[in-house]
């Protein structure tokens, strides 16, 4: 099935997508990679305010390239990045931020495939190299964050796009994970040849 979204989505929507749905993307985004989610839970810890809401907002695990002139910032490549680094964190970020679903590369682990379920939440794939292609999709920069302090690739994009994908989910939020199906039939294969 293919779902053509505009963000904000209501969790029960992303409740019914199912392994193998493609997901086309309009609307508001999040970009945070590994530094910026340990930022962001220890700013939960902490009381600490974040100077951005990331509540109800999809998270993709990326680090845009852009470049900025006069008339502000334009994103020049907009890919997945592996997404397995962020395995530790995203059952947190998941349960505090009420985040309806995740975009990356390579699947997640079993943490993340169990807070899926618990909050009927989904993990859609991307396809990595495109990022020129996917750039295409931004509409707009909402903010940046925490630029100076940790980088580019590092800080917290809020994206507008329209039109990103097509995604696959790959975990969704009956427990079924593609990317697990697909490793253990490459095992079994691999012990019966």
């Amino acid at each position: 099935m293919i779902h053509r979204v505009t963000l904000p989505i209501p969790q029960a929507s992303v409740a019914e997508w199912r392994a193998g749905d493609v997901v086309i993307v309009s609307g508001i985004l999040l970009t945070a990679r590994d530094l910026a989610h340990r930022r962001i839970l220890n700013a939960a810890e902490t009381g600490w305010d974040l100077p951005f809401d990331p509540t109800g907002l999809p998270i993709f695990h990326c680090g845009p390239l852009a470049r900025r002139d006069a008339s502000g910032w334009t994103i020049t490549g907009l890919g997945p990045t592996t997404s397995a680094r962020m395995e530790s964190s995203t059952p947190a970020i998941l349960a505090r931020y009420q985040t309806p679903f995740l975009i990356g590369k390579g699947g997640m682990g079993p943490a993340t495939r169990q807070s899926l379920i618990d909050h009927r939440a989904a993990y859609l794939a991307a396809v990595g190299g495109t990022g020129a292609l996917g750039a295409r999709a931004v509409d707009g920069v909402v903010g940046v964050y925490w630029l100076e302090e940790v980088g580019m690739p590092d800080a917290v994009w809020i994206l507008r796009v329209r039109g990103y994908g097509p995604l696959v989910v790959t975990m969704d939020s009956t427990g079924r994970d593609l990317h697990d199906e697909i490793a253990r039939a490459a095992e079994t294969r691999s012990t019966t040849v």
